[in-house]
This record gives structure tokens, C-alpha cells and sequence, in this order.
């Protein structure tokens, strides 16, 4: 498995927690605390990784904008999907 330990640190990250809550900072640590493992941001902000849902590196998202929702999830793709009625 590979060490991710220090390769986003000083990266700006957006955090998705369970429950649908949001968090962004910058990356500061990885740490362990009674044997949690947990990212640091902003120098504070402790967050166990057992809450984290999902993380973006919004710092090396680099994506042009064309390709940004992905297929299927853009306002395009809904318009054929739904109960049928014309929204004109």
C-alpha cells in the first residue's frame, strides 16, 4: 500500500464528512490519537478519518471546465430524464 502521509500536506483539501457536513483548510498533519487515525487542517481543525466520507485536493484539481460535472450529471443530461412533463 502506499504512504500518503506526506504527499497533500500543505495542499488546500475540501473534506466531505457523514452526515453531510463540509470542511476545507489546508492540510497540515496525519496523526494518530488513541489509535484514530486523523488529518489536521489549518494548523486546528482535527478530524477522525472514520468521519471522512470523501476528499478532494482542490489545490490539484486542474480539470477544464467542459469536463467538469462528468457525464450523466450535468443539467444537459437530466433534461430526457424525469416524469415526462415540458418545463416551457
Amino acid at each position: 500500500m502506499e504512504d500518503y502521509t506526506n504527499k497533500y500536506k500543505g495542499e488546500q483539501i475540501e473534506v466531505a464528512l457523514f452526515g453531510g457536513e463540509y470542511q476545507e483548510g489546508v492540510l497540515t498533519a496525519y496523526c494518530s490519537i488513541e489509535d484514530v487515525p486523523h488529518i489536521e487542517l489549518n494548523g486546528h481543525i482535527l478530524v477522525p478519518l472514520q468521519n471522512v466520507a470523501s476528499l478532494h485536493c482542490s489545490s490539484r484539481c486542474d480539470a477544464p471546465e467542459p469536463d467538469w460535472p462528468p457525464g450523466g450529471l450535468g443539467e444537459d443530461d437530466r433534461d430526457g430524464l424525469g416524469d415526462g412533463s415540458d418545463d416551457d
